[in-house]
């Protein structure tokens, strides 16, 4: 038997996904629901109390929100949870006769990784796509106090409409490299929390905090695809977006040639001692 091309395993490897993903799995029933519902409860419960007291008559003042801050929890909620199932997904693979069967359909390991890759990256892309448009397009709509002048289609609302989905696909190479790296899934899932929502938020806390902030990968992303916040890009908006690139390229690769090199390591070690023996 012929082995199989490189393409042929990856879209051996999309097609396996779908098919192990298929009907009432964890995905379709708690994370891609957890995905749009989280999101989309926090950012409408958010701008229903803002624009009640928006409307109250007497002293209270409320800021009205832009475009570029109207998609906040789409961004660091909805993409955190495809990341964290990507790693998940494929941290379970090394366990049980999973192991086995992996290693016996795709020859090449790093083929299982990048169709992974690209399955939940695509599906990370879809559905932050549809938020975006459901989130800016309902928002001024129902909340026109606060947030009348958010709009799709202007610079910020454009902006976001490319880069969200950019970064959620690219993001959930990370996943993908930590499930690899951290072959337990709950601690993979931890590792990726922790670093996402706990270590760049409070690196800033260290000496010369800020300084090391400004390389934190996640917040220069998050930056980059437009949102406003209080963190300023060493690299600007676009470069910000490729430095995020460059770090998850970077880690994806070391993550799925470590085993080939350990592989290649012990050879060589027991080469070394059969020939000093």
């Amino acid at each position: 038997m012929t082995d199989p091309s490189v393409l042929t395993q990856i879209g051996r490897g999309v097609a396996a996904e779908w098919t192990r993903t298929g009907g009432r799995s964890f995905l379709w029933t708690v994370a891609v629901p957890l995905t749009f519902g989280l999101s989309l409860l926090i950012t409408f419960g958010i701008a229903a109390v803002a624009e009640r007291f928006a409307t109250m008559p007497g002293k209270i003042q409320v800021t009205s929100s832009t475009t570029a801050n109207s998609v906040y929890w789409v961004i660091t909620l909805s993409v955190a949870i495809m990341i964290v199932t990507a790693a998940y997904a494929h941290a379970t693979q090394w366990h049980g006769r999973t192991g086995d069967l992996n290693a016996f359909l795709f020859p090449r390991a790093w083929t299982a990784a990048v169709a992974r890759w690209i399955y939940y990256g695509m599906l990370a892309a879809v559905c932050t796509s549809i938020l975006l448009v459901v989130v800016m397009s309902a928002l001024p709509r129902l909340f026109p106090h606060v947030y009348g002048t958010v709009d799709l289609f202007d610079p910020a609302g454009r902006r976001f409409l490319w880069t969200v989905p950019l970064y959620a696909f690219t993001a959930c190479g990370i996943g993908i490299a930590i499930g690899t790296l951290i072959r337990t899934p709950s601690a993979a899932v931890a590792v990726l929390l922790f670093w996402i929502y706990v270590a760049e938020n409070s690196i800033s806390l260290l000496p010369n905090g800020y300084t090391l902030q400004a390389y934190a990968p996640f917040l220069n992303a998050v930056v980059g695809t437009g949102q406003k916040m209080a963190f300023f890009p060493r690299f600007g908006h676009n470069g910000s977006l490729f430095y995020f690139l460059a770090i998850t390229l970077s880690l994806f690769t070391i993550a799925v040639a470590l085993p080939t090199l350990r592989r290649a390591g012990a050879t060589l070690v027991r080469r070394g001692r059969a020939r000093s023996t």
